[in-house]
């Protein structure tokens, strides 16, 4: 992005709500950093070496899930001199194959930032829920309550994140939610994840 007050918005709401597999992929290859990290009530993934690809793969099961996500986001904050942003969104989530209908729930998501080359990528994504949005944040209120219990409940949302990933490509075998098989370039920085032609004038 190069400017992430007014475009992240439109990134934000393609990584969740893209209506393909592949403008989702090709929103995470551009935007997001290759050693982005992501905490989540329910699943944590640590910044590391291709961790991108993990996230992908939350973002598909979650698409898996729920083939029609619809999002909205109702303000942005952009601390500049912090690379931070904040988000406050709100998203329908209607698990595939569930009678009924969901209401809408709120969400706070921080971002942090990643300048390289004039270019800014999301490199830390956490997401905070509100209460009644029946994702209860079980990991924060057991932190809070029972501390040493720390390293089991990072423990536990990785491996949600690692049956995420699993879930997703036993999924996409089954031909639910499959980006097009197609050759990716191989890169060890996120330097060169734009092309001249994606710039905003």
């Amino acid at each position: 992005m190069q400017n992430p007050e007014l475009e992240i918005t439109s990134v934000a709401l393609t990584l969740t709500t893209a209506e393909t597999p592949d403008i989702q992929k090709a929103a995470f290859l551009k935007y997001v950093a290759r050693d982005v990290g992501f905490k989540h009530p329910l699943c944590y993934v640590p910044p590391g070496p291709n961790s991108r690809d993990s996230l992908l793969g939350i973002y598909q099961w979650y698409h898996i899930l729920s083939p029609k996500v619809i999002g909205r986001m109702h303000n942005v904050v952009y601390d500049k001199e912090n690379h931070t942003l904040l988000l406050d969104m709100s998203q329908k989530f209607h698990i595939r194959f569930c009678p009924g209908t969901n209401s809408p729930f709120r969400l706070l998501v921080r971002i942090t930032l990643k300048e390289i080359n004039g270019l800014h990528y999301i490199s830390f994504q956490e997401d905070f829920y509100h209460p009644e949005a029946r994702i209860y944040t079980f990991s924060d209120f057991a932190l809070l309550l029972v501390p040493m219990l720390a390293p089991a409940i990072l423990f536990a949302q990785a491996g949600i994140s690692v049956a995420s990933n699993v879930y997703a490509g036993i999924a996409q075998r089954l031909g639910f939610w499959r980006p097009s098989p197609r050759r990716e370039i191989v890169t060890t920085t996120n330097t060169g994840l734009y092309d001249a032609g994606d710039k905003i004038d």
